[in-house]
């Protein structure tokens, strides 16, 4: 996940590309939204305004009146360090009006600096580790020997900071942006001839990530951890001795979140499965059908098959899709691997020279899978990546790995990426393995009909899934039960109820069931249990026949069409599947179940509360 957006611009009409750029980037924060600007020939406190609530809120607050400024930052926020209210929402500015900032990060040593501040006698409006960056930004200034720069002022600040940022100043009578990064992605923007929202695009503009480039800016340059830079329309000035980024073209295009025929981003992405996962397969299948490769991985894979092991790493639905993922591995191959929380990544016991740590990020920027792949990549282990986001920093830190292609997902509720992260993950499972060809064949022709079986999936549509809301609406809590290689799939499916539909779920293998979650059924409690077609279908009749005699309200989502049925108070029936690919159809009935019961309560589904698509802090 992403936390926090800031966008800055230079040239004619900024304040009104940077309130562009941040309604492409508020998927990373909704709580609250704001913008800062200069207009010619300003000299006294910059004008700004901030509201909670969305972008469309603070466009309509803003009224117009920041039109004609030449230099604007903004900033949308998910909120760490303060409640979600307008003192505290960004831009912040010093006590005389004229400094300005936003930021994105958290500031770890924010207690002592905040003492440091009140003891300058600096008047602190809000609860934010970010306002109190401005406060020594203004004192650095004030009491720099002579000769000394705004550039230099901000180094002397940023050397006090500990923790992860992305910062941009501006301040009257400066003529520029100032910038800083470690541990927050930023970059930088530029354009030349003409572009959307600019007239003639001559201008620098900065950002979180790429997407608010597309029709604005030709070239783009990323920022690594520790730049410090001072942008204006005659260049970029640094630190002496420091690097200037080098530009690149911007390639790709512009993906809008538009829901189209849909009434939710949510549910246009699920319907988009069938298209995102053709081009996740797409070219990695060989023509005669009988090969599936995944390349673009350092190592080759005999040099993977001779690995002492194989580390995934990932958060929340991609650490889902990485359990499914080591499931194939341990499968097809004989190497020992491990999923991984990033967040609790062992890396001093289990990477050395002889290792492979794979992250795997939607955003390709979550912090704790970033902090993993430092600490591997520091222990001797060899990095690579899944990542859905091109030029994202993970992709850009391992060099190596494959895009998952799922196209932009806009819904903070992640479905789409996790499907081709386990897709993707099962084309690795069979690169490294040596099965027999027979085997191999048998599996590649299931991983080509996948498309068309989620297709069908979403189109034969008998009601259940009504059914199925009926039983859950009102319900207090829902146990989620599978086993085997559904055990990781139900966990998947109990986050995507608690992220949309505000659930209380447990996700349990189905044999550790009766070890004490059982305990919590009673009358009524809604049971969703994923059981396909293969060796653990008996066991599961077993959990499901326990859970009914306590009362639980059975919704199973299943391809067989035996015995197991009966004890079933809804039945959605999927499409019948190998074994291999299974966990990518059966995904499907719990994302709508998730959609559906959200939908029913009247939630918004796209911007669930308290979270944002990307989580850039710890």
């Amino acid at each position: 996940m992403l936390m926090c957006g800031i966008f800055g611009c230079l040239g004619a009409d900024a304040a009104g590309g940077v309130l562009n750029g941040l309604r492409k980037l508020e998927y990373r924060g909704y709580d609250s939204a704001g913008l800062a600007a200069i207009f010619p020939e300003h000299d006294g406190p910059i004008e700004t305004e901030r509201t909670t609530g969305y972008v469309a809120d603070l466009v309509s607050k803003a009224n117009g009146r920041f039109d004609g400024a030449e230099i604007s930052i903004g900033h949308t926020r998910w909120a760490t360090h303060g409640g979600v209210t307008d003192s505290n929402a960004h831009p912040h500015s010093s006590n005389d009006g004229k400094i300005t900032i936003v930021h994105n990060g958290i500031i770890e040593n924010a207690l002592e600096l905040l003492e440091r501040v009140e003891n300058l006698d600096y008047d602190v409006q809000s609860e934010t580790d970010s306002e109190l960056i401005v406060h020594l930004l203004d004192h650095e200034l004030k009491t720099q020997s002579s000769g000394g720069t705004p550039l230099d002022a901000f180094k002397s600040t940023i050397s006090l900071l500990e923790g992860s940022w992305a910062i941009a100043v501006i301040m009257t009578g400066m003529e520029g942006i100032l910038i800083a990064r470690k541990g927050a992605p930023l970059v930088l923007g530029r354009g030349t001839g003409t572009c959307s929202y600019h007239g003639d695009c001559s201008h620098f503009c900065v950002s979180s990530d790429v997407q608010p480039f597309y029709g604005s800016c030709s070239e783009v340059a990323y920022l690594d951890d520790n730049d410090i830079f001072f942008i204006s329309k005659d260049g970029i000035e640094g630190l002496e001795g420091s690097r200037i980024p080098e530009f690149e073209i911007l390639e790709g295009v512009y993906e809008e979140g538009d829901p189209g025929i849909f009434p939710h981003m949510m549910l246009k992405e699920i319907h988009d499965q069938p298209i995102a996962l053709t081009n996740v397969l797409g070219g990695r299948i060989s023509a005669d059908g009988t090969r599936a490769e995944l390349g673009g991985f350092k190592l080759s894979p005999e040099q993977m098959r001779g690995l002492d092991r194989l580390n995934l790493v990932a958060c929340g639905t991609a650490y889902y899709a990485a359990l499914v993922g080591a499931n194939y591995i341990r499968q097809f191959t004989e190497l020992t691997v491990e999923a991984f929380r990033a967040s609790e990544f062992p890396a001093s016991e289990v990477c050395g020279p002889n290792t492979l740590t794979v992250a795997i990020s939607q955003s390709g920027e979550t912090k704790d899978t970033l902090d993993a792949l430092q600490e591997a990549r520091k222990n001797g282990s060899e990095i690579s990546s899944f990542c859905n986001v091109i030029g994202s920093t993970i992709a850009r830190m391992t060099g190596n790995g494959a895009y998952l292609y799922a196209g932009a997902e806009f819904a903070v509720a992640s479905t789409k990426a996790f499907t081709n992260m386990v897709a993707a993950l099962l084309l690795l499972a069979l690169t490294i393995s040596e099965i027999p060809e027979k085997q191999r064949k048998k599996i590649v022709r299931e991983i080509r009909s996948l498309p068309a079986m989620v297709s069908r999936q979403l189109v034969e549509e008998d009601g259940s899934i009504e059914r199925a809301v009926e039983i859950l609406d009102g319900a207090k809590s829902a146990i989620f039960i599978g086993r085997g290689i559904s055990a990781p799939l139900v966990l998947e499916g109990a986050l995507k109820m608690m992220e949309v539909a505000y659930l209380p779920c447990l996700a349990y293998p189905g044999g550790e069931l009766k070890h004490g979650p059982i305990a919590l059924i009673e009358e009524g409690t809604p049971v969703i249990a994923v059981a396909p077609s293969d060796s653990t279908l008996p066991l599961m009749e077993s959990s499901i026949r326990e859970c009914r005699t306590r009362g639980g309200k059975i919704i199973l989502i299943t391809d067989h069409e035996g015995p197991i049925t009966k004890f079933a108070d809804v039945v959605i029936q999927t499409q019948a599947t190998g074994n291999g690919v299974s966990p990518m159809v059966n995904v499907v009935p719990l994302q709508l179940l998730a959609y559906h019961l959200a939908s029913q309560k009247g939630l918004n589904v796209d911007r669930p509360r308290n979270l944002a698509k990307s989580v850039t802090v710890v």
